[in-house]
């Protein structure tokens, strides 16, 4: 996702159901990741409008629970009456889809595919495996403010202690 935001692109819809994962029977230690559902994918220039608005409180409380942990918190809004303050239009207008909100999404299906790894190859030791944990738990901060980019989680997640390889494409050339 870091290179599709360097492209200036931006997916909107990051889920685990869009997630796709390979497991090469030829090359057991290595996985293929893949990203699915461009539907939604915008301009980084563009305002694409957030499409979790919801009539009433409860209504946006029951849409959450039902799909939207992994939503980043800013995207999700009740809107009031019509030509109002609080209007569909006026609100969807205020939340827009962004790259934080895509890092969002990234931090929160990466910590659930991460949650619990004890990989000693992949961590060498207690504090790298916190390092890690700390680098994805800032994608999935809350406040969009503070929250850490995909760029700099690349960033340090290539660098030492950890080295991660980046692939040259995110397909299998020959199948």
């Amino acid at each position: 996702m870091d290179r599709v935001h360097k492209g200036y692109l931006q997916h909107n819809d990051i889920s685990p159901g869009n997630v796709l994962l390979h497991f090469p029977e030829d090359k057991v230690s290595e996985v293929y990741i893949g990203v699915c559902d461009w539907g939604l994918a915008s301009r980084v220039c563009e305002t694409t409008p957030s499409r979790y608005g919801y009539p009433t409180a409860e209504a946006r409380t029951a849409a959450f629970k039902e799909r939207g942990t992994f939503v980043a918190p800013e995207l999700w809004y009740t809107y009031g009456k019509p030509n109002s303050e609080t209007s569909y239009e006026t609100l969807r207008r205020r939340h827009l889809y962004t790259q934080a909100a895509d890092a969002y999404s990234v931090g929160v299906v990466a910590n659930k595919i991460w949650d619990n790894e004890d990989d000693f190859d992949l961590f060498k030791d207690t504090a790298g495996k916190t390092r890690f944990a700390v680098a994805l738990k800032e994608l999935s901060n809350p406040d969009p403010k503070n929250r850490s980019t995909l760029q700099l989680v690349h960033a340090t997640l290539t660098a030492p202690p950890y080295n991660f390889q980046i692939p040259e494409c995110c397909y299998r050339k020959h199948i």
